[in-house]
């Protein structure tokens, strides 16, 4: 809806904040769920969903809103993360990308 309405131009500019009832939260534990989505991050929240969260009929209990990922896009993955920057040997990705970066080096891959 968000990209429909030209508010996000790609799915990683978005952070979705879920809104879960007990028995959906179990089953998105361990997950990694901005891979999982194709967003740069997911915040699960507690206590009571917005009136103006989106909803689905056939899946009471779980609510969403969207909003923009905060900080700074990622090079290596265009993931958008308030990390970018955190290594200062590699300043322009986050610390995962950073160490991958590394690995890649001292394999001589880079």
């Amino acid at each position: 809806i968000e990209r429909a309405q030209k508010r996000l131009g790609s799915s990683l500019e978005a952070e979705p904040h879920l809104w879960l009832e007990p028995q959906h939260a179990d089953v998105l534990a361990g997950l990694d769920l901005p891979e999982l989505f194709i967003t740069s991050a997911v915040v699960i929240e507690a206590g009571a969903a917005p009136a103006d969260g989106f909803t689905l009929p056939e899946t009471p209990g779980v609510t969403v809103k969207v909003e923009r990922a905060r900080g700074r896009k990622c090079l290596r993955s265009w993931k958008i993360s308030e990390e970018v920057g955190a290594d200062p040997e590699y300043p322009d990705v986050t610390p995962r990308d950073a160490q991958a970066l590394r690995e890649l080096k001292s394999a001589g891959l880079l």
